[in-house]
């Protein structure tokens, strides 16, 4: 996995379906991926489309409704090298290891897409569903939780890839992350 990468991003092809369901407004996302990342663009744009679109996910509470588009977008969805992670996300500093939310962009690490983290050790799938719900839910508005208790499901929220709090790890959004302030 390169730390560095050129910077630039392709947009990974869909077609907007338009509309509104169910009386919902819908938000639309736009997936990318960093040039040159040795990663299928497809497979990182299906698994975020799968992750967002399932019923555990934030548009399951019927919520929100997220849809992905190849043009004008609220939320940007981006696979990026450590190095460019870095540059996107500052000025927090991830130190080449950990994703972010900033602005409208939901950048996600691409070391920490390939090697996870501790907390799902054995488990890279959920940990990217984790990932994925994580920063979107910040870009929804969505702040950082606790551990509610030893046990316990962890939120989504809580940022599960610097550890658990006592609590199970859970790739997707519980009671709590779905609270509105």
């Amino acid at each position: 996995m390169p730390e560095q990468g050129p910077g630039t991003f392709t947009t990974v092809a869909m077609e907007d379906r338009g509309g509104v369901v169910g009386g919902r407004s819908r938000t639309l996302y736009r997936v990318e991926v960093e040039d040159r990342l040795p990663l299928s663009k497809n497979v990182f744009a299906r698994i975020v489309d799968a992750t967002l679109a399932d019923a555990r996910g934030w548009g399951g509470g019927n919520q929100y409704r997220l849809d992905r588009t190849s043009g004008v977008a609220a939320i940007r969805v981006v696979l990026a090298t450590p190095a460019t992670t870095d540059l996107l996300c500052a000025p927090l500093a991830t130190n080449g290891r950990v994703s972010c939310r900033n602005g409208s962009d939901v950048v996600i690490n691409a070391w920490r897409w390939v090697h996870g983290a501790p907390s799902y050790r054995g488990d890279l799938a959920n940990y990217r569903r984790y990932v994925i719900n994580h920063e979107v839910g910040h870009a929804l508005g969505r702040p950082h939780q606790t551990c509610p208790r030893p046990g316990a499901a962890t939120p989504v929220m809580l940022q599960q890839t610097l550890g658990l709090q006592g609590c199970r790890r859970n790739p997707w959004p519980v009671n709590v992350d779905l609270i509105n302030d």
